[in-house]
């Protein structure tokens, strides 16, 4: 179980899929994006792209944003997600696909003010995840995306005009700004 840290359902609990393959945030990870992203995130439309157990799309909601998708290629993970909604009562805010994230970034035709990337680690290229995300044209100007990695990225910059880089133990996080 995870816990939400701030905002409306902070302290409510989240369950997690029961699957070796989804690696939720840590708390203070999530404190860390959160703190730096609190000015940013009410009224926001967020995508939570490889959700898992969708922590970083509810506790979006829980700080004031007024949707959240899940994309997630995992059964488990929807259904979780799902569970996760209906506890916090906010399936009115809420869309679900269970869909691979490139995929869904390929056929989607909506725009986010914020995009949250936390995918099994070293499993995907982030240099295709950040691409896909900008030729799909998902990512809203002026908008935020958000990498959780356990290594280094090599990012190119010039598609941002803000960058900020954050190391939490084992666990990098960046904060690009178109």
């Amino acid at each position: 179980m995870l816990r939400i840290s701030g905002g409306t359902f902070r302290s409510r609990l989240l369950k997690t899929p029961d699957t070796t393959l989804t690696k939720p945030t840590m708390d203070k990870v999530r404190n860390g994006v959160f703190s730096a992203l609190q000015n940013d995130i009410n009224g926001k439309n967020v995508l939570d792209l490889f959700a898992g157990s969708g922590s970083y799309g509810f506790e979006s909601l829980s700080r004031g944003a007024s949707s959240s998708t899940f994309v997630d290629n995992g059964l488990e993970a929807i259904k979780v997600i799902k569970e996760n909604a209906r506890a916090l009562d906010v399936l009115d805010q809420t869309k679900m696909y269970k869909e691979d994230s490139f995929s869904f970034l390929l056929n989607t035709n909506e725009e986010y003010d914020i995009i949250f990337v936390d995918p099994p680690y070293k499993k995907y290229d982030y240099k295709e995840i950040v691409d896909a995300i900008i030729n799909s044209s998902s990512l809203a100007k002026n908008g935020i995306l958000v990498l959780e990695s356990d290594y280094n990225l090599d990012i190119d910059l010039s598609l941002f005009s803000k960058f900020k880089e954050y190391k939490y133990s084992q666990t990098y996080v960046y904060i690009l700004r178109r």
